[in-house]
């Protein structure tokens, strides 16, 4: 309650104190958030609007960046940027299923992003940013349940020549160089190229590979965009991009709680002369126990391309999406430690695309905007998985510890079964045991090197929909809105397991019964060391989904005047069920998984005041979402379950004031219980989300700015920001009962800048983010093979730098 006196007492003093001196009035925000331009104070929605010159004053260069801009939204990384985790009011993709669709629809130039981490790029020559909070469930090209991410590229225009560059230095060997230029061909045509290349050292390290640091940025992306008036009533602007990257992203994490087995990987660690990097120091320096060179290679292409036909009672606009995107895992440290365990390949490659055809009109009071929408995707991904050359060492090890403890017997066999003795005492009395049953060889995982096990996955999805939207004057300050969207996945795929390791040993021990009952497969089914772990062989398999679903919206709002709006708005909106792509479905008899629904009421106030200086905006809301899909990660899979309900409750609070001409004033404050609510459905495995709060949605957040420029000539400019942000205590992840929460804390972000005004126009700033160097954990997961241990994902350190810009 203090921190919440705090905040509130420093509103009413941004509140009550603008009056004090005279200032300029704020800048309207334009944005097309109902698929027609409006001021974001006439959008019955809570809306978090940027232009690109306030996305570079806050220091938004990436979609990361968005967390410290605004207390509802989180955006994460975890072991893939294939699927990062973009989350607003604490709702979001959990987890890497490779069909999971975003909670967050992601849309670039109107196109639907079937991934959030094809969103994970640089803001290559992006003009606006909108995101929209709450179910989206008529307008947008893809249903979601938590909000909408929408990019603009910047237009070509027909004004003459034009550009800005960049080149900015930094801290980690940051290096990040960007480019611009706008060219007028003729009066009817004009191209615009852009390109940034972003290269810096990840913020882990690994003393294992001679220091090589992971989760590091070297990213590559160019576009091109043409603007063709093809008449005076008719434009296309096509746009084509290309970006790449090739870094060592996502697989450095830290371990912040050692279990039993602990000792015994020092021990494995010890005998290469390495270090095991545990809780006690893990943390605090940053130090990752990959003993890999894993990396990730990453292409993203397409196009999209938009028609505009100005009618004379109609306009019509057509958006083609067409992309490919290209995400593979190389040489992956699976088992994140210091034993050499084993490796993970995975290709994946994504085929879109999507067609959508709109018109809006007016009659009268109403206008009405309705359209077609229809995307085809294509997913195929190859895995396997390596022995690395402590494999089956380790397993056999780890089994022989296990046989006395199920005997009940307390009998420490690691010194006789871990190297050296695996070679001499442990082979020797095991093959005297085993050799009657015909077993030679004590090779639970195959040699170093050689595959354990090889698979596919596939799904073709279609999505079919058509949407009416209509606003309606009522007169008298009173507005009305609805909106209705019919929409049908077809989604068809399945699992190919091409090759399990198969050892006799493992098979031998299975089907002693010991172990229990397994979920698939007779004594002649192949097995191996990871069944005995609990990660079952399972037969491959091929499903289908499908389902049309109804969502819609309704708002009522009242303009008290034209700088004063409340409204209230309900929205239904639903995300797809799919086929459940991890490799044990068809042992868990869940090969496809149900859509999740969320319905809202937003009741809101949207006001300008003391001459359009100030501006206040409060949204409380209620969301609740049925048949919840959550992800999980079972130690070697990530796979989604229907597991009940969750709800997401709160008020947020948004103020900006511009106190004088020189100085403005933001804060943001989001008050939050979002939780899972009922869980009655879920498996044992994840009752213990039941009443306990969703993944990175504190009960209190906030975010303050505030901004200085200061003419000190006609052609020069001082100015500066500072920022803070606010995160009050939450859970990181879902997956883990004994999970400790991760403690408030406050992130300061500092930039001072000199500005010069000319023919060419130069801007040279100092900055640092999280100045005060704070550390927290963003995503904690349970190690795949050391039972007891935890790892955890961190945020970025500290970081300094110097950046030149020029335009012209």
């Amino acid at each position: 309650m203090k921190r919440l006196s705090v905040l509130l007492s420093a509103v009413l003093l941004l509140c009550f104190s603008s009056w004090l001196v005279a200032a300029p009035m704020l800048e309207e925000v334009v944005v097309t958030a109902q698929k027609r331009e409006q001021s974001a104070q006439d959008v019955p929605i809570a809306i978090t609007a940027m232009s690109a010159e306030a996305m570079r004053a806050a220091g938004v260069t990436d979609i990361a960046d968005l967390t410290d801009i605004n207390p509802s939204i989180s955006f994460d990384v975890g072991q893939s940027s294939q699927n990062s985790s973009l989350k607003i009011r604490g709702i979001g993709t959990v987890g890497n299923g490779r069909t999971f669709e975003g909670a967050v629809g992601v849309f670039i130039d109107g196109v639907y992003r079937s991934r959030s981490g094809m969103a994970l790029q640089d803001m290559n020559d992006i003009g606006s940013l909108e995101l929209l909070r709450g179910p989206q469930g008529t307008l947008f090209g893809k249903n979601t349940v938590a909000g909408a991410l929408s990019l603009n590229s910047t237009r070509p225009n027909f004004d003459g020549v034009s550009g800005n560059a960049e080149v900015l230095l930094g801290n980690y060997n940051k290096e990040l160089i960007s480019l611009a230029v706008n060219l007028p061909l003729t009066d009817r045509h004009a191209i615009r190229v852009s390109a940034i290349s972003n290269r810096q050292d990840g913020f882990l390290r690994s003393r294992q590979q001679d220091g090589r640091t992971y989760n590091q940025t070297d990213r590559l992306s160019a576009k091109v965009q043409w603007l063709f008036d093809i008449s005076d009533s008719l434009e296309s602007h096509l746009i084509l991009d290309y970006s790449t990257a090739d870094a060592g992203c996502c697989w450095g994490s830290v371990q912040v709680l050692s279990g039993p087995l602990t000792d015994d990987l020092i021990y494995y660690a010890n005998l290469r002369g390495l270090d095991f990097y545990t809780d006690r120091n893990a943390e605090d320096q940053r130090l990752t126990n990959n003993n890999s060179r894993s990396s990730e290679l990453r292409d993203d292409m397409g196009l999209s391309w938009t028609l505009n036909w100005a009618l004379e009672n109609m306009d019509i606009k057509s958006v083609t999406g067409l992309r490919r995107f290209k995400d593979e895992q190389v040489n992956g440290d699976a088992d994140f430690g210091p034993a050499h365990i084993l490796q993970l390949n995975e290709p994946t490659q994504i085929d879109f695309f999507s067609q959508e055809i709109n018109l809006s009109t007016s009659f009268g009071p109403v206008d009405l905007i309705a359209g077609l929408y229809f995307s085809k995707e294509e997913y195929s991904s190859y895995r396997n998985f390596v022995a690395d050359t402590d494999a089956n060492n380790y397993a056999s090890f780890r089994t022989t510890m296990a046989i006395p403890e199920l005997l009940g017997l307390s009998v420490d066999t690691a010194p006789l079964c871990r190297p050296p003795g695996m070679t001499l005492g442990c082979t020797t009395l095991l093959s005297g045991l085993l050799g009657p049953l015909g077993i030679g060889a004590f090779d639970l995982f195959p040699a170093g090197g050689e595959k354990i096990i090889e698979d596919n996955y596939y799904q073709d999805a279609t999505s079919a929909a058509a949407f009416v939207h209509a606003q309606a004057d009522l007169g008298a300050g009173w507005t009305a809105i609805a909106g209705l969207r019919y929409s049908r996945d077809e989604k068809e795929g399945g699992y190919d397991q091409l090759y399990w390791y198969d050892s006799l040993l493992s098979r031998l021990i299975i089907n002693t019964g010991l172990l229990g009952p397994v979920p698939s497969g007779d004594a002649s089914t192949p097995r191996n060391a990871l069944d005995l772990f609990g990660i079952y062989n399972s037969p491959s398999f091929y499903d289908e989904y499908e389902k049309g679903v109804l969502t819609s919206t309704a708002s009522l709002q009242y303009a008290f005047n034209d700088d004063v709006m409340t409204y209230l708005t309900y929205s239904r909106g639903y995300k797809s069920g799919a086929v459940n792509l991890f490799q044990e479905a068809a042992n868990f008899n869940n090969t496809t998984y149900a859509p999740e629904y969320a319905t809202s009421w937003e009741l809101g106030l949207k006001s300008r005041y003391w001459d359009g200086r100030a501006q206040t905006n409060i949204a409380l809301f209620d969301t609740v979402y049925e048949n919840l899909q959550i992800n999980f990660f079972n130690g070697f899979n990530f796979f989604t379950r229907n597991t009940g309900e969750a709800t997401s409750r709160g008020v947020e609070l948004e103020n900006t004031v511009q106190l004088t001409d020189a100085l403005r004033a933001e804060l943001s404050v989001t008050w939050l219980e979002a939780e899972f609510s009922d869980l009655g459905n879920a498996p044992d495995t994840i009752q213990h989300l039941d009443g306990r709060q969703t993944p990175r949605a504190p009960d209190l957040s906030g975010v303050m700015a505030l901004t200085y420029e200061q003419p000190l000539s006609q052609s020069l400019m001082a100015y500066g920001r500072v920022s803070g942000s606010y995160s009050g205590e939450h859970w990181a992840s879902p997956d883990t009962a004994d999970e400790p929460t991760q403690g408030p804390y406050t992130l300061w972000d500092l930039s001072l800048g000199m500005r010069f005004m000319g023919r060419f126009d130069y801007d040279l700033s100092l900055f640092c983010k999280n100045c005060t160097d704070v550390t927290y954990r963003t995503i904690y997961f349970a190690m795949p093979v050391q039972e007891g241990s935890y790892n955890a994902y961190l945020n970025e350190p500290r970081q300094m730098g110097v950046s030149l810009k020029a335009s012209f």
